[in-house]
């Protein structure tokens, strides 16, 4: 879809929710709150710039808490998804980010803050970050998450952390796999400019684990790998073309 196209969708997308209110009976974020005009400023300069095109969006929860995992490319992602759950569900996601990058980039920080970010440390156990996550889902919210613990160096996914596994195991809480396609080109590391690359994010159907308060380092492993599979496959699926389903 090119992005005129997409542009318009989301222009139908605000009217009709303006002027047909019942179409999103579950939303949290309403168009007479900032965040909601924020998001649709956001999906607009998105596919207009970046022709993001958002597939299978609708395995977002209307409602109820789920995680997101995505690989990461870029500081595009976390953008990119609220955006996709903005324009679908009308729902936030709150991410999981770098404590130690948080502290010291100031705009990072304040982008954070707009849409409550859980800063976290890096390659320790940051069991305050970790109890603000198992809160948040247990309000029914949406956490986002990316489960390699940085941006990729090269474009290619790394391996994952256990950090999702652990999240879900405590809480029960469904994990959304996300592929994302094309942020790397448009915003790696290390550049100060935007590229109009072409974006695709790809959401698979929600994967279930269980509740398990004391889970074996196995079983935590394993719940890792699979959910590391199921974004590497939606995200080889993206990048080989196959034929997708856009969101409505």
């Amino acid at each position: 879809m090119n992005r005129l196209a997409l542009v318009a969708d989301t222009l139908v997308n605000i009217g009709s929710e303006i002027l047909k209110p019942e179409k999103y009976p579950y939303r949290e974020v309403k168009p007479t709150q900032t965040k909601y005009w924020l998001g649709a400023f956001t999906n607009i300069l998105l596919k207009s710039y970046l022709g993001a095109e958002y597939i299978d969006a609708q395995n977002i929860p209307e409602t109820g808490p789920a995680i997101i995992a995505a690989n990461h490319f870029s500081h595009l992602d976390g953008p990119l998804i609220n955006a996709a759950s903005a324009y679908t569900r009308r729902r936030a996601v709150v991410f999981l980010v770098a404590a130690d990058l948080y502290k010291s980039n100031w705009l990072f920080r304040t982008m954070c803050d707009v849409v409550n970010c859980i800063p976290i440390k890096r390659n320790e156990n940051d069991r305050i970050a970790l109890l603000k996550t198992i809160r948040l889902l247990h309000q029914e919210r949406l956490l986002g998450i990316f489960p390699e613990g940085q941006r990729s160096r090269d474009g290619n996914i790394g391996k994952g952390k256990s950090g999702v596994a652990l999240i879900t195991l405590a809480t029960g809480c469904p994990v959304i796999p996300v592929g994302i396609t094309g942020t790397f080109e448009a915003f790696p590391r290390k550049n100060n400019f935007i590229k109009p690359a072409k974006v695709r994010l790809k959401f698979g159907t929600p994967l279930w684990f269980g509740n398990q308060k004391h889970p074996s380092d196995e079983r935590i492993s394993w719940v890792r790998d699979k959910i590391m599979s199921e974004i590497k496959r939606l995200h080889e699926e993206l990048h080989y073309g196959k034929k997708q389903k856009l969101a409505a």
